[in-house]
């Protein structure tokens, strides 16, 4: 009898520590999956963006089929928390927002993403901690402020940080910041002609060296 009960104890902590092994997975697991740097290229979107509905468009800068939203709770730019935001007195257009780039619209296969940012002290945060965690980039200047270039070879990405300035009500500039994350060679279009410019030759002549 003894010894049924402890192989049942036994069991029941092999049992249990399994559940945990799982809830754990599964925690992580929705923990990382909107956070926009850990996204794997080429899956369905699908996978990725959960319960966010997103409105589809075709972005008119880069020519990239894209997917949108405003309401950003539970998105994830590295160590950063994304949240809803509009700038106080601010023009209409001003407010945040994530533009998540796809292959095509039958595919819907991730690209990579554009966040749009008019806070001001999440700027500097993401600034911060993508020099941190990827201290390897170019840094040109431009009217607005500094512009920074990273070739990321370990994620087969590139990442762009260029700011805007916008005016609020009181007439006091502020930064309208985008921080753009693609795939390595992705094109304008997403085109698949080489003589069509890469997001990357697009960038740098938008913001040349000195």
């Amino acid at each position: 009898m003894v010894m049924i009960m402890n192989h049942n104890n036994a069991t029941m902590k092999i049992n249990l520590l399994m559940l945990l092994c799982v809830i754990g997975v599964t925690s992580c697991n929705s923990q990382n999956r909107n956070d926009l740097l850990s996204m794997h290229f080429d899956q369905p979107i699908t996978v990725l963006i959960g319960e966010h509905t997103l409105e589809q468009f075709q972005d008119p800068n880069y020519g990239i089929y894209t997917y949108k939203t405003d309401q950003l709770d539970g998105f994830k730019i590295a160590d950063i928390d994304l949240s809803t935001y509009k700038y106080p007195n601010g023009p209409v257009a001003d407010f945040n927002r994530i533009q998540i780039y796809v292959d095509s619209r039958t595919s819907k296969k991730y690209l990579g993403f554009r966040y749009t940012t008019v806070r001001q002290d999440e700027i500097q945060e993401l600034i911060a901690s993508l020099k941190k965690n990827y201290p390897e980039f170019e840094q040109r200047k431009d009217s607005a402020g500094d512009v920074y270039l990273w070739d990321l070879k370990s994620l087969n990405a590139w990442l762009f940080y260029y700011p805007n300035h916008s005016v609020d009500g009181n007439g006091k500039d502020f930064l309208n910041s985008n921080f753009f994350y693609v795939k390595k060679g992705t094109r304008l279009d997403d085109s698949k002609d080489s003589s069509i410019p890469t997001i990357w030759q697009q960038i740098d002549g938008l913001y040349p060296k000195d």
